[in-house]
């Protein structure tokens, strides 16, 4: 079975990807969140619904998803087990406390390939990316749909319907070296460049 999870897109932090995007969009921020919406929900359909995957949105505890989703009735919303206030509270010991990354796993029935996307893709997508790839499955990260989404829209190459978009080949050998050094020893952010 294919399922795409998309982790978080809670208010908090759609909302702070919008605002805090670095660029500006014709009609203001009202402009840029319907666009964001317009295409992010776009990316969801023509890449996953349409191909045959689940489609998954994870939220903290208490909270909701976004009014940026445009949620479908097949659609799945799994709690994580844990709140977005606990999640983003220092911990005594210095550390945060994430979801167990098993237990979000647990409750994709059947799961053999999986897409991940949602924030952030070098924490919390990592995190879940990694436990998926050691349980065997098929795992993959859309990195177009995590933060970077708001530069990848910049982007003239984007495509809705094909991933990835970017290709660090086209900005040459010490930029494919230094990109792909990153992803070294993680089959999930692998991808046919």
């Amino acid at each position: 079975m294919k399922q795409f999870v998309f982790l978080y897109p809670i208010p908090e932090i759609i909302d702070f990807e919008i605002k805090n995007h670095g660029w500006s969009e014709k009609g203001g921020i009202d402009a840029l969140r319907q666009r964001y919406s317009l295409m992010l929900n776009s990316c969801i359909d023509i890449r996953y619904r349409q191909n045959g995957f689940g489609i998954n949105y994870t939220v903290f505890n208490g909270s909701s998803v976004s009014d940026v989703i445009a949620l479908r009735p097949s659609d799945r919303i799994i709690k994580v087990g844990l709140s977005f206030k606990t999640h983003t509270t220092k911990q005594p010991n210095g550390e945060y406390q994430y979801p167990d990354q098993d237990y979000i796993l647990n409750q994709l029935n059947g799961v053999s390939i999986i897409r991940i996307a949602g924030f952030h893709m070098w924490d919390c997508v990592e995190k879940l990316a990694k436990k998926a790839h050691e349980r065997g499955f098929d795992t993959l990260v859309d990195e177009d749909l995590t933060e970077f989404f708001s530069c990848r829209l910049k982007d003239s190459n984007f495509k809705v319907g094909k991933y990835p978009t970017y290709n660090p080949r086209k900005d040459g050998v010490s930029t494919l070296e230094t990109f792909m050094e990153a992803r070294k020893e993680k089959p999930w952010l692998w991808q046919d460049y």
